[in-house]
């Protein structure tokens, strides 16, 4: 018999996290477009970024030019930022006014 506290219990008790399927490169190249053309719309003046996909959600790593040098910001995107990029004015709406104000500190055109 299982002790109440071990492992194997507490992962059935609190359920797994729905892990996301490894994304093949059809769904990677769209939400790294959809980033950029995202990012394009901010108008910021300097920016790297990355796509990578994280706990069923995108993660979006974005390093831009600040007044006092470079900052790095970890920004989370779900399939909002694909509806976006398809013309879902609404999830535009919403990743840009979030990723704004993350990004508030980077240098602007």
């Amino acid at each position: 018999m299982r002790h109440p506290y071990c492992r194997k219990q507490r992962a059935s008790a609190h359920g797994q996290r729905p892990k996301m399927a490894v994304p093949t490169e059809s769904d990677l190249a769209p939400a790294r477009d959809a980033v950029g053309t995202l990012l394009d719309s901010l108008g910021l003046s300097a920016e790297l970024y990355a796509v990578e996909p994280r706990e069923g959600r995108w993660a979006v790593i974005v390093e831009c030019a600040t007044e006092s040098g470079w900052q790095r910001a970890a920004l989370q995107a779900g399939p909002e930022l694909l509806a976006a990029i398809r013309g879902d004015a609404d999830a535009r709406a919403a990743l840009l006014a979030e990723w704004r104000t993350q990004l508030a500190a980077c240098k602007k055109d």
